[in-house]
């Protein structure tokens, strides 16, 4: 750290100089990496749902099927608009009941399950099919052109219309989101500082990395835009604390001497030593969920533990840099005037150690069991934002037509048809499915299939497989949706259909469900076992680790027993990363307090120790809390997107309810075990007994 810290305030400008090059190179990589909006897309390769769905898209070309609603019953009107969206760059293929039956034919001489699922009444409902994913950039095109070419009232909806409108809402709010947070994070520093020119040096810094971090995600390939919404947020809100602690421990040491350069080389010093530890827990909790098998959570666990990366090389490289050629701009109020009333609430807290201890542990026992309960919502219209027009289409077509949700059936070809009928005839049976359309729906399974019309063997059977659908109407996520699709799957069990699949958005939904259940357990002891790793090391310690730990993951449970109580549900994504986060951006709180209370400890006994220790951090720990809650808590009033909206507001009150729990209940347990924290650390039995 000497050499890196006399390299910094040696070349100050030519350090700014290389940092402008990067920075502009990393801003080139950011704007070129891809940004995926299909949550679907982050499941294991190896679910049966997902496997389903490689060969519907292969095979079928209707694993993203579009879905376009005409308020018509003119036939030649509806073969109009079918063959001018087929011929739309991109589509596949436009499907209607023309392609089955000759439109010539009466309806009374079709079978009704197929007349439903294309027409009713003055409304028919062509289905349409794409060439690509839903994602991919040519369908999304082709999704802007079907939207050009349809007249206002004609309900379009589908997995890649819902995409195409969550781009570009996402796009829209993004840019309101980072501003948001640049303002209040601001404010906030400005405040705690009594600086205006200190927190555009952080922001400058931090800027630094976040531009970094954006930039290298381009070699990742490609990351969600639930990471891209929400990283440089996080970023800035997790990272800006180091700049703190820097600059505070900076004006220190001005006060010991008048060179400068002196000065910045003591401070780099002497807060390496805490803020390279925060850091690798940080990064340590984020790397938690690169063990989801929901790659979601790797994804953004990359990202954030690159921004940690990024914000501490800001921190020890590019803020030194900063303060010394803008040096004269950056006075710090002096913080004198709180230390009086900070020391009667410090006094106050340590008087009644084992009462905060009793408080301490007894709030375990409700919130443990309300997170052991706590509401999960896996619904694809509780992640999409409310006010989307794909959204609004659905609920029109399912009052003109009924629902239009399809769990598909994949058997193997060779699956005899009576067999699969029979399948069929006791899925058709369960509460919920209003109907199931195939092969068999529409011929008798005693015709040989040389006398099956080749329009219609070719709509059901591909590659090697007959593909059934069943219309259900039951939410995608919810407990009734996930209970029919077991009941599906069981059906075909029994029956011993071997190689079948069962996919769609319901599936999909319910392999997330039993995934997440096994994620949030390997999320949580991974980052509780890491973090507990790491402290131990910083600390020498056996005790100390668990105690701050137990602090932080306090502060988690209350959090999300809040949601609980209010009867809220919570996105399955936020629960499941939740943990891991708060506990790498919260425990730096409880770090830094420990950390002072072991210097004050050799020289003070326990409790005044206690005051001094609490006097000395309180003011920082607060300002980092209450940065990290204006950096996210702007997404909460700007996002529309549930998902988004929540992680942000669980991440923004955690922080609060961290500093709550450190600075209040922390003390306490300290002061109770104070005699057993120093049996059990190294480098503490010199401390002055009580």
């Amino acid at each position: 750290m000497n050499k890196l810290a006399e390299l910094v305030t040696g070349f100050p400008r030519t350090i700014l100089i290389v940092a402008v090059l990067l920075a502009a190179i990393a801003g080139l990589g950011a704007i070129k990496t891809p940004i995926n909006y299909d949550i679907f897309s982050y499941m294991p390769k190896n679910v049966e749902s997902i496997e389903g769905q490689l060969i519907m898209t292969e095979q079928f070309k209707t694993a993203d099927t579009g879905f376009v609603m005409l308020k018509t019953k003119n036939t030649a009107e509806i073969l109009k608009v079918k063959d001018d969206l087929a011929a739309i760059e991109g589509v596949a293929s436009v499907n209607w009941i023309s392609d089955i039956v000759d439109p010539s034919v009466p309806d009374v001489f079709i079978p009704q399950e197929l007349i439903t699922m294309f027409k009713n009444g003055d409304h028919a409902l062509l289905h349409i099919s794409f060439t690509d994913k839903a994602a991919s950039e040519q369908t999304q095109a082709s999704v802007a052109a079907i939207k050009a070419y349809l007249k206002n009232g004609q309900a379009f909806t589908g997995m890649p219309v819902f995409l195409y409108e969550l781009r570009e809402l996402v796009k829209t709010q993004e840019v309101k989101s980072v501003v948001t947070a640049v303002v209040l994070s601001t404010l906030v520093t400005a405040v705690a500082t009594g600086s205006v020119a200190i927190p555009i040096l952080f922001l400058i810094a931090m800027g630094f990395g976040i531009i970094c971090n954006m930039g290298t995600n381009y070699f990742l390939g490609e990351i969600s835009y639930i990471t891209k919404a929400t990283a440089a947020v996080i970023q800035l809100g997790v990272t800006i604390d180091f700049s703190i602690f820097l600059m505070h421990r900076f004006r220190e040491e001005t006060h010991h001497t008048d060179d400068k350069r002196a000065a910045m080389i003591k401070a780099m010093q002497r807060t390496a030593g805490a803020i390279i530890p925060c850091a690798l827990v940080t990064m340590a909790g984020f790397l938690a969920l690169t063990t989801m098998r929901i790659k979601l959570g790797g994804d953004m666990g990359i990202v954030m533990t690159k921004g940690v990366f990024f914000g501490l090389v800001s921190t020890m490289i590019i803020l030194p840099a900063l303060t010394l050629v803008f040096e004269r701009f950056s006075a710090i109020r002096d913080v004198k005037g709180l230390i009086k009333p900070m020391t009667h609430a410090s006094e106050r807290l340590v008087k009644y150690p084992v009462v905060l201890t009793l408080i301490f542990v007894t709030l375990f026992i409700p919130t443990v069991y309300i997170r052991q309960h706590s509401n999960l919502s896996y619904s694809i219209q509780d992640i999409l934002p409310q006010n989307l027009k794909a959204l609004q289409a659905v609920l029109e077509i399912q009052d003109a037509m009924g629902s239009i949700e399809m769990v598909n059936i994949l058997f193997p070809e060779k699956t005899p048809r009576w067999a699969q009928k029979q399948v069929l005839d006791d899925i058709a049976k369960q509460p919920g499915v209003i109907q199931t359309i195939a092969l068999e729906s529409l011929v008798d399974p005693t015709v040989p299939t040389s006398f099956i019309p080749e329009q219609v063997m070719t709509r059901f059977t591909k590659g090697g497989y007959t593909l059934a659908m069943v219309r259900i109407n039951a939410l995608v996520g919810s407990n009734e949706g996930n209970a029919l699709v077991a009941k599906i799957r069981s059906i075909l069990s029994e029956h011993h259909i071997a190689g079948s699949y069962v996919t769609g958005n319901a599936p999909i939904s319910k392999d997330m469900t039993d995934l997440s259940a096994t994620d949030l357990v390997k999320v949580d002891i991974s980052g509780v076992i890491s973090i507990l790793l790491i402290v131990t090391i910083v600390f020498a310690s056996f005790s100390i680790p668990v105690v701050l730990v137990a602090g932080i993951l306090l502060a988690i449970f209350i959090n999300v027993s809040i949601p609980y109580l209010f009867g809220h549900s919570i996105p399955y994504i936020t629960f499941s990363s939740i943990t891991a986060i708060q506990l790498g951006t919260c425990v730096n709180y409880a770090i830094f307090l420990m950390t002072r209370y072991r210097e004050e400890r050799r020289t003070h006994p326990a409790r005044q120790a206690m005051i001094l220790s609490w006097v000395g951090t309180a003011p920082a720990i607060i300002t980092s809390g209450l940065c990290l809650f204006s950096a996210t808590i702007g997404l909460v009033f700007i996002s529309d997107v549930s998902m988004i909206r929540s992680l942000s507001l669980m991440i923004g009150r955690g922080a609060m309810l961290a500093v709550g729990v450190i600075l209040i209940l922390l003390p306490g347990v300290i002061l109770t075990f104070d005699k057993i924290i120093i049996a059990t650390s190294y480098g503490w039995r010199k401390a002055i007994k009580e």
